[in-house]
């Protein structure tokens, strides 16, 4: 059996109906399964003193754009309108491959992680010439890499620029092919 104890906690706030707060109590985790919260000293396999530390349960990021992260920071983009944004962008996007969406996933992730995130929703909608098993496998790839819980909603555009919306013809699915996927 694999145990850990987290002990001498500040505080647990433990988020349930009555907004609880529990002052200097200890958590033990049996196998991945939390069994005790309270007071009690307990035993484990391993102790972790939380001592000065607030817990409480991890976060859900519900909305993210993760393949987004690795061209958030191009000075050409920055200030633009949404359109402009999405227009220069789509041009960059357009050459989305396994490797970018895994270490643009695993970058986006991890920060999650760092702020207390323990589970992301990400709505991925732009596939390359209908690559899309390939990009989501890279995603939960990089989610199962870091230990993260990762859940996706695909998306997907139908219109081009030459039908007037605003990506390229190489992102853009007929909607036939997306009803397949």
């Amino acid at each position: 059996m694999n145990s850990l104890l987290i002990k001498n906690t500040s505080a647990v706030i433990t988020c349930d109906s009555k907004d609880t707060v529990m002052e200097h109590a200890n958590i033990l985790i049996n196998n991945g399964v939390i069994s005790y919260i309270g007071p009690e000293a307990q035993t484990a396999d391993e102790t972790l003193d939380a001592s000065g530390y607030l817990v409480y349960p991890g976060l859900i990021n519900t909305h993210h754009h993760l393949y987004q992260t690795f061209s958030r920071n191009l000075p050409q983009v920055q200030n633009m309108e949404l359109f402009d944004w999405l227009t220069t962008l789509y041009e960059i996007w357009k050459n989305l491959d396994q490797d970018v969406i895994y270490h643009s996933s695993i970058t986006g992730m991890g920060e999650l992680l760092k702020t207390g995130c323990t589970t992301c929703f990400d709505h991925h909608y732009v596939f390359p010439d209908g690559n899309s098993d390939a990009l989501l496998d890279a995603q939960f790839s990089a989610a199962k890499d870091l230990g993260i819980r990762m859940y996706a909603s695909r998306g997907s555009m139908d219109l081009s620029k030459k039908d007037g919306g605003l990506p390229p013809d190489s992102v853009v699915q007929n909607v036939e092919e997306i009803l397949r996927k």
